[in-house]
């Protein structure tokens, strides 16, 4: 009891409470931060530049005694010739390495970057310099080597004193640019969110619009096949499917026909080309063409004459035993090249295939010159357009979501990495409420 008097009770610690920032707040937050930096930095930078151009113009004085001093050594005259020289060149190169630092209105972390560069490089050639050069000018001028050598040694602290100051300055100059540059990004990625869910809207209007003109041209495609006019034009498709097959019949008969007898044929042009069988020129190219290409015969009445002429020559062969051959096998040939000779065959055949060929140009002319035809093509072509339009809109807005989920995740992130900078560089525990 009597220690509690003493002590108390120990309190609880009192809970952190989170600074709660919108995005714009915070931006405005670290802009002002900035310029308290800056303005900070500026106001000690002012009082060491000002001591440094005082050291700087102490130095330079230095400099013009040193320029102008008498020996304090008697040396043989090579050394003093040697040491007079790097005198000179001491002082030049000093005397260009202590060059006037520019006052700015007001400073930026460009500007200290600058600055921070210029000096180091002051101090690095004048270091250079002394290095280079002391050992002579210092046996000859001793006392006055000493003096330049502390004006620099103090001219250097002050250097690094401003260093300290700048790069302390840039060190929270980069850190608060850090924060505004999740900001902008954070912008950025918001503005791109917009972007795709407009783009979205407007796509997926779009879609509604394409399935409804689908659905319209299927419907005027379905009306048009089903009229009666439509159906007539299928009945002539299948008057031509008809006449097609027939044209095909007609030509595998002749083929058959004269296929049938490319044996004796055969054998007969070998008698020809032999010598033992006199033929005339056009009756040969006949023959060729009744073995190699049988449909040609129906190309012309000529033709076919000559053809008729070449089966009674191979009739007669036959006959002769001319042409070697079983008896059977003869004997169903003569017949064969009978029937084509007696019945005009091939010339019927001829005739039914021209006639045929007529009637289905004539069939397809009409249909030519029908607009329902066109109409049912045009109707299936602008379907097929609108449904490749439809798949890429939807395909694009698929895209889209995907893309504005990722970028909903990368704002997540971008939100607690802010918060963590923030946190770090205020110095209080940052909650962004936007």
């Amino acid at each position: 009891m009597f220690l509690k008097r003493i002590f108390g009770k120990k309190k609880a610690p009192e809970p952190i409470h989170p600074e709660k920032l919108s995005i714009d707040s915070l931006g405005e937050r670290v802009d002002k931060l900035k310029q308290e930096k800056l303005s900070e930095a500026q106001s000690k930078l002012n009082v060491m530049l000002d001591r440094l151009s005082e050291e700087r113009e102490a130095l330079l004085k230095e400099l013009k005694t040193f320029s102008e001093a008498e020996p304090t050594e008697e040396v043989y005259p090579g050394l003093r010739k040697t040491a007079l020289e790097a005198r000179r060149l001491l002082t030049d190169k000093l005397t260009r390495a202590v060059t006037d630092i520019e006052r700015r209105g007001e400073f930026s972390t460009n500007n200290l970057a600058t600055l921070s560069g210029k000096l180091t490089k002051m101090v690095n050639l004048t270091t250079d310099a002394l290095a280079t050069h002391s050992r002579y000018v210092q046996a000859l001028f001793g006392s006055h080597f000493n003096a330049i050598e502390l004006r620099l040694r103090r001219l250097h602290g002050l250097v690094r004193e401003v260093n300290v100051i700048i790069e302390g300055t840039l060190r929270e100059m980069r850190s608060l640019d850090s924060i505004s540059s999740k900001i902008s990004s954070r912008k950025e990625i918001l503005n791109r969110i917009e972007d795709m869910r407009t783009n979205a809207k407007s796509l997926e209007s779009q879609v509604v619009v394409l399935e409804k003109l689908i659905e319209n041209e299927n419907n005027q495609l379905a009306r048009l096949i089903n009229s009666e006019e439509f159906k007539g034009l299928d009945a002539s498709r299948r008057e031509l499917e008809r006449i097609e097959r027939e044209i095909a019949h007609v030509k595998g008969a002749v083929s058959s026909a004269i296929s049938g007898l490319s044996r004796p044929l055969r054998k007969m042009e070998k008698l020809v080309t032999a010598g033992e069988y006199q033929m005339d020129r056009e009756m040969i190219k006949v023959l060729e063409l009744c073995i190699e290409n049988p449909l040609d015969v129906l190309s012309s009445d000529e033709k076919i004459a000559s053809t008729n002429a070449l089966l009674q020559k191979m009739i007669e062969l036959l006959e002769e035993g001319k042409i070697s051959m079983s008896d059977r096998e003869r004997s169903k040939r003569i017949k064969l090249a009978r029937e084509l000779l007696e019945e005009k065959k091939l010339l019927k055949l001829k005739e039914r295939l021209t006639h045929l060929q007529a009637n289905i140009e004539a069939q397809k002319r009409a249909r030519e010159q029908t607009s329902l035809l066109k109409q049912k093509a045009e109707l299936e072509e602008s379907i097929e357009k609108y449904r490749t339009d439809l798949k890429r809109a939807r395909a694009t807005i698929e895209e889209l979501h995907r893309e504005s989920q990722k970028a909903e995740k990368d704002i997540d992130k971008n939100l607690g990495e802010t918060e963590k900078l923030a946190t770090e560089v205020i110095g209080a525990t940052v909650e962004l409420t936007s």
